[in-house]
């Protein structure tokens, strides 16, 4: 068997990182609605669906990739995809993230965060 340079270098950029391959198979996914990147398909789909419920004044203050810290020492921090307000019912600040996998790093810090700031995470596939 007789690698070719193309083999090489595609497996030399993968080695070096240039080429980011996710763990549980997500897509980086362009938006044309929202004119930005998303994680996965999924969160895409979901990111799309509270723009428009923000056009449609069903939302307000949407926020993607809302970061919180939970410890200063050493640094930890939880991202979450998405913070808005609802503008229906009590008008409370909703934060949501969209999983496929839920591991247990994640589980934990959520937990963290429910302790430390009592925010409750709405979680989607």
């Amino acid at each position: 068997m007789r690698l070719q340079l193309k083999d090489v270098v595609s497996r030399s950029l993968i080695l070096l990182g240039r080429y980011r391959v996710n763990k549980y198979h997500a897509k980086r996914t362009w938006s044309e609605l929202c004119e930005r990147w998303f994680a996965s398909k999924a969160e895409c789909r979901r990111g799309e669906e509270l723009h428009l419920s923000e056009r449609a004044d069903e939302i307000t203050r949407l926020e993607y990739q809302y970061k919180l810290i939970l410890c200063q020492k050493p640094r930890v921090t939880i991202t979450i995809d998405f913070r808005y307000k609802e503008l229906t019912g009590d008008r409370r600040i909703i934060y949501e993230d969209t999983k496929g996998v839920l591991t247990r790093d994640f589980r934990t810090k959520l937990a963290w965060l429910k302790e430390k700031y009592n925010i409750d995470v709405r979680l989607t596939e």
